[in-house]
């Protein structure tokens, strides 16, 4: 009888997780213990990073995408005059702001290297030789899917995808 239990829960082992997605899928972040209230401190462990560079009158955005804790993303923009490249590091996360390492560098070469503190909600801003950087972090945010990309690989017509060839 144990045994017949034991393959029970065996087989619905599966289905609860499923019905119950880990905390990464689930978006929250890490768990710091308790606030002031009593209630727990959920700190994000990634965020939804764009970049927009302003150039004399002339802004380029890029559409950004997300950045875990302890990782770097490169933002590459053409300008059509220079290749502008925003490496973002976000070296720790605490339950107030995201602790950053920005490299701004133009066709290679590195223009501004500091370390920032971004309070949550907030967005960086650096200024340095005429450009100047806007940096959004959003915990919560996703890809935005509205634009339209004029590099979108087109999908095939039929189900079988070698049917164009």
């Amino acid at each position: 009888m144990r045994c017949l239990g034991l393959v029970f829960a065996l087989a619905c082992l599966p289905l609860w997780l499923v019905s119950h997605p880990s905390a990464a899928e689930a978006g929250e972040g890490k768990d710091k213990g308790k606030g002031k209230d009593n209630d727990k401190v959920t700190v994000p462990d990634s965020a939804y990073v764009k970049v927009t560079l302003t150039k004399g009158e002339r802004k380029f955005a890029h559409p950004g995408f997300r950045i875990a804790e302890q990782e770097e993303g490169v933002f590459e923009i053409d300008t059509g005059e220079q290749i502008h490249e925003v490496v973002v590091l976000i070296a720790n996360i605490d339950e107030h702001a995201f602790h950053l390492h920005v490299d701004y560098l133009v066709d290679g070469t590195t223009k501004l290297s500091e370390d920032l503190v971004v309070e949550h909600g907030k967005q960086a801003l650096l200024d340095k030789a005429g450009a100047a950087l806007v940096i959004n972090l959003d915990p919560l945010g996703k890809q935005d899917k509205s634009r339209k990309d004029e590099d979108q690989i087109d999908e095939p017509d039929a189900d079988d995808p070698l049917s164009g060839i």
